[in-house]
């Protein structure tokens, strides 16, 4: 095994304890972490009615990320600056049921979890269409069954319209 600068250990052996004793705790991680999914409006006037969907496990940075205040936004919303997040759907168990949100919600004709109930909506693009979608694919089963809180941000202040098991 090869050695690492400055270390009598090999790289084997740190990595089998490092292993081990992450192996030995109770929980990883993102076995609970934050996962959410978004919608984001532009805010420029050229490209009113804009919006993107996509996945965070920080939104705070994330809107930053797409207004171009930090690096590493997305580069398909760099045209439309700036972004306002106009909805975050969060509580997802994994990041992998969000990401699968995500997709759905991105392409509801395609979704085999979606598509019955996109196929009632005269147009799927704008803004309220997007909400009324998302509000929708929370009373799918698909995902009606992690209760999921439906959050609408309008600038600072924050409505919580609640969970949708058995509303």
């Amino acid at each position: 095994m090869r050695k690492r600068k400055g270390s009598s250990k090999t790289l084997a052996s740190s990595a089998s304890s490092t292993s081990s004793s992450s192996s030995s705790s109770s929980s990883t991680p993102h076995e609970h972490g934050f996962f959410a999914c978004y919608l984001l409006a532009s805010l420029n006037p050229r490209f009113k009615g804009h919006t993107y969907i996509g996945f965070t496990v920080n939104p705070r940075r994330r809107i930053r990320q797409h207004n171009g205040e930090i690096g590493c936004g997305a580069w398909r919303t760099k045209k439309k600056r700036p972004w306002e997040m106009v909805l975050c759907i969060y509580g997802f168990p994994t990041n992998v049921a969000a990401l699968q949100f995500e997709w759905a919600w991105q392409h509801p004709v395609e979704s085999l979890a979606v598509r019955k109930a996109a196929a009632s909506f005269k147009s799927l693009s704008g803004v309220a269409n997007k909400i009324k979608l998302a509000y929708t694919m929370l009373t799918l089963p698909s995902w009606q069954k992690y209760g999921l809180p439906f959050i609408l941000e309008f600038g600072i202040e924050i409505l919580l319209l609640g969970k949708w098991n058995g509303l």
